[in-house]
């Protein structure tokens, strides 16, 4: 029998072409019973290869080839944990210590963590190839490894392999060492080579025509089973036994890892967080603290002192408090939101007890995987908080989590044909033949999608002879590179901590961010090994309204806490369900805004499910229009069994959340809550069968205990089936929906701070600058222009002039177009320059101290900032070009000769154009009312008159400010337009869109003909013909968002 000792997978990027998963199966089919995974200074494929091994009955033998400094890399496998620990922290010092994509470790590091290694001498790659004096090389290996050093000896089927082998095992017999066979294997079967080519090809920068020697000449290099490597070496059999002998040596198990915590610097942690849960829950609850309370906050802490997670919390409580000393605005969400512990801490904001949420979704016994906390943060301070991390637990015990980033379709269709030496316009054509969305990772399906849509039409349309090798070929790579790893990144926010250092579990490497390190496990590797992950997430909305609430305390000398706004307050919700809810937190979409008058939140709740509602699971599971339905009184409310009434009567009926499902395993099946959470995670989108046929039984005869079976109980688990592929977490909605609130309540009470907050986040959220300022003087808000004396870097508040809100927004420099490369620091000393003169000398002053571009002093003068220096802008135009002329110099253009000419005042249209051009937004009147003589003659409706017109033929026109073509919506096309009195939703039908492509995806402006439909409250517009508007001002200068 034979073991195969060195193999790469694709985590040895571009250099390895099987994942560790198919490389085990492979190694099952071929009778082996050990296989070693051995990626170039990478451990990152590690997990993978154990549950794959697992799956297949192959044992894993755990190593690495590790680049030395001297050249090369030799091939380190583990025989303990203490020898894990050592090749973890080997890797971590080739990739900390040295230039970035250059590893490597010098002799005597390797010397000082040898212990529970074995080593071999490598392959092509290896140390002894590229040594000078290879013996010498050796002679030091066997040294530091003392018996545990072997001389690796190959056979690819290639004239130089018999002098190569021959020169090994020569090397072997003069220094008395022993030798081993291995295939340095780089992909798992024959197809794949193509797909190592490529991959090499990719590395290299160049094409398979003309990569030359650098490709293998044959597939040797895959993965070969225990009889034909027995054949190649039937006449030194001691190499192939020695195998063997190496994969009993190699016994460490990395499921034995279970790194703990850093610990809390208490005496006690259980009893710290019993203190801090107390004071909590006197802090929240107050007078109406229960005995439900007492015992839900019990049972919880028993739950965490029985799993040890006590230094967990106070970790997770630790960083809240840090954030709320700094000011910085944090909440949790997720399933950390069923936790009553949780919100005592002051970690989440959802009381999970008042909303009936499941702690067991979050935390339970029976769980094989911790528990996973997210913080969300003001994103421009949740670098303070990362670095706090650090700081607290030492860069030695933290690190954040990669993320590994695989070939999508268009890129693999990309690649693929840059390797077969194709032109990158061909490259183009045929990866716009491929769906933008369609991945390639996980199951075949998006491979198999990018593959069919180029044989189905895809290579003809893009120039390529379907039936040429080059056509095969392209599609075999596209389907080869499959989930295999591109490039690593860094995950959101995902941190690991742990009590020992950190690299002697899993090895750390430089992030591409200053002052983050990363490991090479992403959040998925965590779980199986009880590696806990904390997620610091930057989130647009908190930032948003952090802003907002420091305008409040600064222009109302008031401090608002968020988490004690009024509730359920009537304004508010009428603002909600008239669907005004542009620059509200996850309901300002087009599909949010239809849907919004149709359900008509009048509570908390109604927000919970509203956020969970119009999403692509709900959706595709048709679950929306039933529950819009019952909630309008048109279909009865009804339960497939009266047991259900309590779980489902919140939703009407209609089971939209993951608590639901895990509730009806409890309340039909009488299932425990740890129970329906293993049923829960059974059914998820990584599902075992094994696992779903034993808990499916389990279900039905638990029914069938509760007098509930026949078609009755079918249909429960039907339902619970398809249920979890898209039932959302009702914590995170539950968590969501107070941002929902919060962001609506502002935008209510207090919409000039929230527009101006809103206006400093972009880009964000669904519309354009031009929208946003267009909604906020539709609501009575006061928008004033750029100016070069009132303007700060950021859009501020100054005394309204009139009107319903004390505050006018003045909008900031930062929105100026080509204004991005100034400092601030540069634009508060040219206003302080300026302020020292008057007129002219002023503007001269103020471009002199910025320091701007010609671009930047351009835009400025077009957005009005210099009118108070010159009187109107098309001086201040003329006179920012003489004086950035002047300033060029000599050399360059010479400023204007003579005197400025007399210049006519800009007419109302060209002030549109101006502003628009300049930052995006227009503060005086929209477009389309300076249009509206035009369109009115033409029968074109504003949209403030659509609610009072009657359903039919009708004429709309505006701004076009997104177009939306949800995979859910077969090919529909949704068109928000934009007129000076609100927005228009107009519907485009999939044979239109094709009629009129160029028409819908170009034009800025469009004028629909078709039939306003008014249903349950909503209003849209079918379109049956689609007319490009010219000539409308600053129509050129407007952007729309697309979401395809």
């Amino acid at each position: 029998m034979y073991v195969e000792l060195h193999a790469r997978s694709a985590f040895s990027l571009l250099d390895g072409a099987s994942l560790p998963e198919t490389l085990a199966r492979r190694a099952a089919n071929l009778g082996m019973t050990s296989l070693a995974l051995t990626d170039r200074d990478d451990l990152g494929g590690a997990v993978r290869f154990m549950e794959g091994c697992a799956e297949h009955g192959v044992r894993p033998i755990f190593g690495a080839e590790l680049s030395l400094d001297v050249g090369g890399t030799v091939v380190l496998l583990c025989e303990s944990a203490e020898g894990w620990a050592s090749l973890s922290q080997l890797i971590t010092k080739a990739r900390m210590e040295r230039p970035r994509g250059r590893p490597g470790v010098s002799l005597d590091a390797l010397a000082g963590q040898a212990r529970g290694l074995v080593c071999l001498s490598g392959g092509r790659d290896g140390a002894l190839e590229l040594a000078s004096d290879p013996e010498a090389l050796a002679g030091g290996l066997a040294e530091i490894f003392r018996g545990g050093f072997y001389v690796e000896v190959g056979d690819h089927a290639l004239t130089e392999d018999v002098l190569r082998a021959r020169e090994r095992l020569d090397l072997a017999r003069r220094l008395s060492v022993p030798w081993v066979v291995a295939g340095d294997v780089r992909h798992a079967t024959s197809a794949d080579k193509i797909v190592h080519d490529t991959l090499r090809c990719l590395g290299l920068k160049t094409t398979l025509a003309e990569a030359g020697d650098a490709l293998f000449p044959n597939d040797a290099r895959r993965l070969r089973s225990p009889e034909e490597m027995g054949r190649a070496f039937r006449d030194a059999p001691e190499g192939i036994w020695r195998t063997l002998e190496i994969a009993d040596r190699c016994r460490f198990d990395l499921r034995s890892l279970r790194p703990s915590l850093p610990r809390f610097d208490v005496p006690d942690a259980d009893a710290r967080l019993d203190e801090l849960v107390r004071e909590g829950a006197r802090r929240r609850y107050g007078d109406s603290f229960t005995d439900r309370h007492q015992a839900q906050l019990r049972h919880e802490l028993d739950v965490i002192r029985r799993l040890g997670l006590a230094g967990y919390f106070l970790i997770v409580w630790d960083i809240v408090r840090f954030a709320q000393l700094e000011g910085v605005l944090a909440q949790g969400r997720g399933s950390a939101a069923n936790s009553a512990v949780c919100y005592c801490l002051g970690i989440t904001a959802v009381d999970p007890i008042g909303c009936g949420l499941l702690f067991e979704r979050f935390l339970s016994e029976g769980r094989d995987e911790p528990p996973d906390i997210d913080l969300d943060l003001a994103h421009q301070d949740r670098e303070r908080v990362l670095q706090y991390v650090y700081e607290r637990y030492g860069r030695e015990h933290a690190a954040m989590v990669c993320t590994v980033v695989t070939w999508r379709a268009r890129s693999a269709v990309r690649d693929a044909a840059r390797v077969l030496g194709l032109p990158a316009e061909v490259g183009d054509r045929l990866a716009k033949e491929v769906g933008p969305s369609v991945p390639t990772d996980g199951p075949a399906f998006g491979a198999d999608t990018a593959a069919r849509e180029l044989s189905h039409g895809g290579l003809q349309r893009a120039g390529v002879d379907p039936a040429s090798g080059t056509a095969r070929a392209l599609v075999r790579i596209v389907r080869g590179l499959s989930g295999l790893p591109r490039h690593r990144g860094i995950h959101v926010g995902g941190f690991v901590l742990t009590g020992e250092p950190l690299s002697r579990v899993v090895p750390i490497e430089p992030a591409s961010m200053a002052e983050r390190t990363v490991i090479q496990w992403d959040k998925d590797d965590l779980g199986p090994l009880g590696l806990v992950k904390i997620d610091l997430l930057g989130l647009g909305m908190l930032t948003l309204l952090a802003d907002a609430l420091r305008l409040c305390e600064r222009h109302r000398g008031e401090t608002i806490d968020l988490g004690r706004l009024p509730p359920d307050d009537p304004e508010t919700y009428a603002m909600i369900r008239r669907a005004d809810t542009v620059g509200v937190f996850q309901i300002e979409s087009r599909a949010q805004m239809n849907t919004l008058p149709r359900t008509r939140p009048e509570r908390f709740y109604d927000l919970v499910v509203q956020v969970a509602l119009i999403r692509p699971g709900p959706i595709q599971g048709e679950m929306v229009h039933p529950y819009m339905r019952r909630r309008r009184g048109e279909e009865p409310v009804s339960y497939l069994h009266p047991s259900l009434e309590p779980v489902l009567e919140r939703t009407l009926g209609v089971p939209l959340f993951q608590e639901q499902g895990m509730k009806v395993a409890v309340t039909a099946a009488g299932f425990s809550a740890a129970q329906a959470d293993e049923l829960r995670r059974a059914m998820s989108s990584k599902r075992s069968h094994a696992r779903m046929a034993r808990l499916s039984l389990q279900l039905v005869e638990g029914m069938r205990e509760r007098g509930i079976d026949g078609e009755v109980a079918t249909r429960i688990v039907k339902q619970l089936t398809a249920f979890a592929s898209y039932g959302f977490p009702e914590s995170h909605a539950a968590s969501f929906a107070l941002l929902v609130y919060a962001s609506a309540w502002m935008k209510t009470h207090r919409a000039p701070e929230l527009y101006a907050a809103i206006l400093n986040a972009q880009p964000m959220g669904f519309y354009p600058v031009g929208t946003l300022v267009a909604d906020a003087k539709r609501r009575g808000v006061e928008v004033r222009g750029p100016h070069a004396l009132r303007s700060d870097w950021a859009c501020t508040l100054e005394p309204a002039s009139g009107g319903p809100h004390p505050s006018a927004v003045r909008v900031g420099l930062s929105l100026v177009h080509g204004i991005g490369d100034a400092s601030e620091e540069a634009l508060a000393a040219a206003r302080e320059a300026a302020r020292e003169a008057e007129g002219l000398a002023a503007l001269e002053a103020y471009v002199e101290a910025s320091g701007l571009s010609a671009r930047a002093l351009k835009s400025l003068a077009r957005s009005g900032a210099f009118d108070d220096f010159c009187g109107d802008r098309r001086t201040a135009l003329w006179e920012v070009l003489r004086l950035s002329r002047r300033r060029a110099g000599p050399l360059d253009r010479p400023a204007p000769p003579g005197p400025r000419p007399a210049l006519p005042p800009l007419t109302e249209g060209e002030v549109v154009i101006d502003e628009y051009a300049s930052f995006g937004a227009s503060t005086g009147r929209h477009p389309m009312e300076l249009l509206r003589p035009r369109l009115a003659p033409l029968g074109v409706v504003p949209a403030g008159a659509l609610p009072e017109r009657r359903p039919g033929p009708v004429r709309v026109a505006g701004l076009v400010n997104s177009r939306q073509a949800p995979m859910t919506a077969k090919g529909f096309v949704f068109v928000s337009l934009e007129d000076e009195s609100g927005m228009i939703n107009c519907v485009v039908s999939p044979q239109l869109a094709a009629q009129q492509r160029r028409v819908l995806t170009q034009c800025p402006v469009l004028m629909v003909e078709g039939e306003l439909q008014r249903h349950q409250g909503a209003i849209n517009v079918k379109a049956h013909r689609l007319v490009p508007v010219r000539d409308v001002p600053g129509a050129a200068s407007t952007k729309s968002h697309d979401f395809h």
